[in-house]
């Protein structure tokens, strides 16, 4: 009986690892997001700026979307799962730079209604979102979603 040395364990690798870890942290952000939606759904009843109310809300469905979609498809190793969980990694990283740009300008959105825009708030929601977008980048998880869970 052989074994496999490392350098072949490492290439024969399926990236289940990755893609499971970048499936999690997507759900997680979906999730985040899906809270974001509730306040949304608040600040349409109860905001008299209906534009701002309204960009928030559908800001944070379609980022709810596109995580949950690629977290799960990621979970049963499929190939839209990577794409969506890229999209939508990709799409709250855009967003969340555009809350610090729009913000300097008084422009507030997404749940913030006025005053400074936390820049502590703003990192903290990059760093898992920069997380995920690199982890379903890997090559491990683009073999993880060919492969799958055989």
């Amino acid at each position: 009986m052989t074994f496999p040395s490392q350098s072949e364990a490492a290439t024969s690798s399926r990236g289940g690892g990755t893609g499971i870890t970048a499936a999690v942290l997507a759900l997680l952000g979906g999730l985040f997001h899906l809270v974001g939606v509730a306040g949304g759904a608040v600040l349409l009843a109860g905001d008299n700026d209906l534009g701002r109310s309204l960009l928030t809300f559908a800001t944070h469905l379609l980022l709810a979307v596109a995580l949950i979609t690629g977290g799960v498809g990621l979970v049963l190793a499929k190939e839209f799962g990577r794409v969506a969980t890229i999209i939508g990694a990709a799409a709250a990283l855009v967003v969340y730079l555009l809350v610090l740009v729009l913000g300097a300008f008084g422009v507030y959105f997404l749940g913030l209604l006025d005053g400074d825009v936390p820049l502590v708030y703003i990192g903290v929601l990059c760093v898992p979102a920069i997380g995920t977008l690199v982890l379903a980048c890997l090559p491990p998880t683009g073999r993880w979603v060919t492969q799958g869970w055989s």
